[in-house]
């Protein structure tokens, strides 16, 4: 796997020349691995957007596991990439290689934007009341948004499998945890997993172009990992 990343970076010539050569030996491979340092930076951000069954899965197994999302996303990610061999050297050199940011308290890409308000200056407190209202993307029904925060090597590896085989990082992401959450027999069902919902709007999220908000209780709000706090300050009534 990890030859195979480097291969792409080289021309068709010399990847035709690479895959005449006998098969590496385990040594190679070992040697081939190289430093695992840069993975320790979770610096790119990758979303995706997942069915409900499979978010709920996603979850559920990450309790189990005692992991964040974050860091259940991460290892799965590492393993799928480069192997459950190379995520015992990582994990050994490195045992807090896929954990959270330490500093951050945060254990799952919540991203919350409350915008800045501004207060009418000398006014006493009681005049104005603050409303908050709790907003989150839509993206259809039963999507579930989830954004984590990666390796920057692990990204742009993710980006050459899934062009390896004709799909979207986003796209390929969705459909291995998918296969890994709820087996590769659930993959012939995705035309009817998928079709609830208009794909438009998931794709817009995923690539940061404008989408649709919707309204939700602040109780809803707290159960999705991407959300936004609008604030707005009334009329007290009762000062």
């Amino acid at each position: 796997m990890w030859s195979f990343f480097k291969r792409q970076q080289r021309d068709k010539q010399t990847e035709y020349a690479e895959q005449r050569r006998k098969p590496l030996a385990f040594d190679e491979i070992v040697e081939g691995m190289g430093n695992f340092s840069d993975l320790a930076y979770n610096d790119m951000a990758l979303k995706f957007w997942l069915p409900e069954p499979a978010e709920h899965a996603l979850r559920e197994i990450s309790e189990l596991s005692n992991l964040s999302v974050s860091e259940f996303l991460r290892q799965f990610i590492a393993l799928h990439c480069y192997g459950l061999y190379a995520f015992y050297q990582m994990t050994a050199v490195m045992p807090n290689l896929f954990k959270d940011w330490e500093d951050s308290g945060v254990k799952f890409s919540k991203c919350i934007v409350e915008p800045e308000t501004t207060e009418i200056a000398e006014v006493p407190v009681k005049v104005k009341k603050r409303i908050d209202t709790y907003w989150v993307t839509e993206l259809g029904k039963n999507v579930a948004p989830i954004k984590v925060w990666i390796p920057n090597r692990m990204k742009a590896n993710l980006q050459t499998l899934a062009e390896h085989v004709e799909l979207t990082p986003s796209n390929y992401v969705r459909e291995i945890l998918i296969s890994r959450l709820l087996g590769h027999g659930m993959l012939p069902q995705r035309p009817t997993m998928f079709k609830p919902f208009p794909a438009p709007e998931a794709d817009a999220w995923e690539t940061e172009d404008p989408r649709i908000w919707r309204e939700v209780s602040q109780e809803e709000f707290y159960h999705y990992p991407t959300g936004e706090i609008r604030t707005e300050w009334v009329d007290d009534e009762d000062s």
